[in-house]
């Protein structure tokens, strides 16, 4: 059965593979003609947009990976089908479940490569594509918006101008308020720098404010106590999807304990707790497709059902996600369903299969 085992997993990792490429190059080409609008801009241009598609490659596989999976599957057993291969093996004694199991030990090698490359790989380079690019457009070596950053900081409001490349905060401004929601203080600094577990402001112009007066001194520098610590500060900017599992654990603890809403952040960070799972239901979904209705019908026809039926659950998962954090308090749950039901019905089906 080793052997076996080999055979199978070759073949599914060329068909996995095969599609791979095929959907990177059309979402590239489609990417790359979104960025069309930008080149020009200062000093962006065309093989700064080429770099950037290049640099969310690794993001892009890992949010495409369940229906490249299933595609992937769908060819990698269509050949075999197509060859009478799959007909020698069942005439060999081999069962469907058994052919199952074989498909998903190559599975778990791919989903261990996906996670390694959606944790490791994916957020750091898509953080550095997100600043290379935004540099080329503004001609800044900071990573901005022209508002700049907001955050809450227990009862206080911070405002951070700029959060430039190696994690310096340029243009602070803090706003202290007492228990009664009354502003009290304000600190502006120049900038900050982080050390022995706390900020450092610079030139600091500090603002006591009282009933009758507002008085106001200057000093050097300030330790300032914050739970807005570099690995909070690294996330703000960064969308949910960009985020490593620590990291988004760690922004939700940061969002909880200043009671800001903190769904969106514990939706994605389930759906990439889940991800394996998910994989292994494409995978269990792909089997019927040779196997069942589908197994006299072309390659072609199978590749389009099972690309309509990828397609589905990525709509049918982002509705679930999205009335998730509507009508419900627990975001797993909405992360859990659309996988939950994959899962179900790929089991019936192979079930039924005779």
């Amino acid at each position: 059965m080793d052997i076996l085992d080999r055979y199978i997993g070759k073949t599914m990792l060329m068909g996995v593979l095969a599609v791979m490429l095929v959907m990177i190059a059309l979402d590239s080409l489609i990417s790359f003609a979104g960025e069309t609008s930008s080149i020009g801009r200062v000093n962006y241009g065309v093989w700064d947009a080429i770099i950037y598609i290049v640099l969310n490659i690794p993001q892009k596989i890992y949010i495409m990976f369940p229906m490249i999976t299933l595609l992937g599957t769908i060819l990698s057993l269509g050949v075999l089908a197509g060859n009478s291969e799959l007909i020698a093996i069942r005439a060999a004694g081999v069962s469907i479940m058994r052919i199952t199991y074989s498909v998903l030990k190559t599975g778990v090698i791919l989903t261990a490569f996906v996670v390694a490359v959606g944790e490791f790989v994916a957020p750091p380079v898509v953080q550095y594509a997100k600043l290379k690019r935004v540099n080329a457009m503004e001609a800044k070596i900071s990573l901005n918006t022209d508002y700049g950053l907001w955050a809450r900081d227990g009862s206080n409001y911070i405002h951070i101008r700029h959060i430039e490349n190696d994690g310096q905060l340029t243009g602070i401004n803090i706003y202290v308020y007492d228990e009664q929601h009354n502003l009290v203080q304000t600190l502006s600094a120049a900038y900050a720098e982080y050390g022995d577990g706390h900020w450092i402001l610079y030139e600091v112009v500090k603002r006591s404010i009282f009933d009758d007066r507002i008085e106001e001194e200057f000093a050097a520098t300030v330790n300032w106590q914050s739970l807005l610590n570099p690995e909070v500060v690294d996330v703000v900017s960064i969308s949910p999807d960009n985020l490593s599992i620590i990291k988004l654990r760690s922004y939700i603890d940061y969002l909880q304990s200043n009671k800001l809403n903190s769904e969106e952040y514990e939706l994605t960070f389930w759906s990439k707790l889940i991800a394996p799972i998910t994989i292994a239901a494409m995978i269990v979904l792909a089997i019927p497709f040779v196997f069942g209705s589908l197994r006299n019908v072309g390659a072609g026809q199978r590749i389009l059902v099972g690309f309509l039926i990828g397609l589905g659950f990525f709509i049918f998962n982002k509705l679930i996600g999205n009335a998730g954090l509507v009508y419900t308090n627990y975001p797993w749950i909405a992360a859990i369903i659309p996988t939950l039901v994959v899962l179900v019905i790929g089991i019936f089906l192979l079930r039924r299969i005779k």
